[in-house]
Order: C-alpha cells, then sequence, then structure tokens
C-alpha cells in the first residue's frame, strides 16, 4: 500500500486529516501520481454533486501537488475522486482528457 502525507489537524484547522473518506482518497489520488510520497493536497471538498446522467454522486474534489521521480514539481493540478467507486482521476493531460472532462463536468 502506497502512502500519503497526511498532516495532523492544528488548532482552528478542519479535522478533514482523520476522516477515514479523506485518508482513503488521499492515498488513492497519491498512487496516481509519479512519486506518491510527495503529494501535498490543497483545498478538498466533499460534495454530493450530480454526473452528466443527472445521478447524485458522492464525490471530493480538489487540487494536488507531487513531484516526478526526478524530483521536478508537477504544480498544482486539479482531481476528482468518486467516493463510492474509489476511483480518482488527476487532470495532468490536455483539457479533452477523460480526467479533465470528469472533473470539469462534476466540480465545476
Amino acid at each position: 500500500m502506497i502512502e500519503a502525507k497526511v498532516d495532523a489537524p492544528a488548532s482552528g484547522r478542519p479535522a478533514e486529516t482523520s476522516d477515514p473518506v479523506m485518508i482513503k482518497a488521499k492515498t488513492t489520488i497519491a498512487a496516481k501520481l509519479e512519486d506518491p510520497a510527495s503529494a501535498e493536497f490543497g483545498e478538498m471538498k466533499r460534495a454530493i454533486r450530480k454526473n452528466t446522467l443527472g445521478q447524485s454522486v458522492d464525490t471530493i474534489c480538489g487540487r494536488v501537488k507531487g513531484k516526478t521521480t526526478s524530483g521536478e514539481d508537477t504544480g498544482d493540478r486539479p482531481f476528482l475522486y468518486l467516493v463510492t467507486e474509489d476511483e480518482a482521476y488527476v487532470v495532468d493531460g490536455p483539457a479533452k482528457s477523460a480526467a479533465a472532462s470528469a472533473y470539469r463536468n462534476i466540480c465545476s
């Protein structure tokens, strides 16, 4: 199992890092990166959103930064995590990629 960096909540910060769903999401998303241990998560919001078919889907949308295996920053990239399916999509390609379309259609 690949582990992602999960910071303990500081005072005044939401305790989302202790939420098992958020931890699972971070682990699944980090596994999609070249260097999973380098994953740094920005804003993450869990919500029930509608997919393109109008069905309600439990999702987490957010942003993640990482590094390549050679140590270069990948930059800040949007992601979509489907809670029930335990599937993650990190947008790292063209605007017409499946990940970009899924993020745009569900998170935007």
